[in-house]
């Protein structure tokens, strides 16, 4: 069953979210959530987005600013005549779909959203490149998703 994107609520963490039924395959993104998620955000680091569906948590990711060398992006993807060493970008520091939800869009869906928050965030400081921590198991999942652009 695919959830549809209008079903799903997004939000940023709070001290009032309860997130420890959160449960993905990968640990060290469920510790993360519970025990870092909060102060980093805090201590103005990263901030993390909980998404919901039916009143369950069923994905979150975490973004923070980020930057790429000149050299490290494929050509075409950069300015001509660009004098600075490094592109500014925003990083998908994280990203995780609850186990009992995979195959049901929702990383799909979370995709989108940072590409809408990539874009609005361009419109107020540089932001031309997106970048990701990825875990190697979830690299297939980066190089198969196709987000249409309608960004809404």
């Amino acid at each position: 069953m695919k959830i549809p994107k209008e079903d799903l609520i997004f939000s940023v963490l709070t001290s009032d979210d309860d997130v420890t039924g959160f449960t993905c395959c990968e640990k060290d993104l469920n510790d993360f959530l519970i025990e870092d998620a909060l102060t980093s955000q805090n201590n103005r680091i990263s901030v993390t987005h909980l998404v919901y569906w039916n009143r369950s948590l069923v994905g979150f990711y975490t973004l923070i600013s980020d930057s790429i060398e000149v050299r490290g992006i494929q050509k075409g993807d950069g300015v001509e005549g660009y004098t600075y060493s490094r592109y500014p970008a925003l990083k998908i520091a994280r990203l995780a779909t609850d186990d009992r939800f995979t195959k049901q869009d929702i990383g799909r869906h979370m995709l989108r959203k940072i590409f809408v928050t990539a874009i609005r965030l361009s419109h107020h400081v540089g932001c031309r490149i997106i970048t990701v921590d990825v875990k190697p198991r979830s690299v297939g999942f980066y190089k198969k998703i196709r987000i249409q652009h309608d960004y809404s």
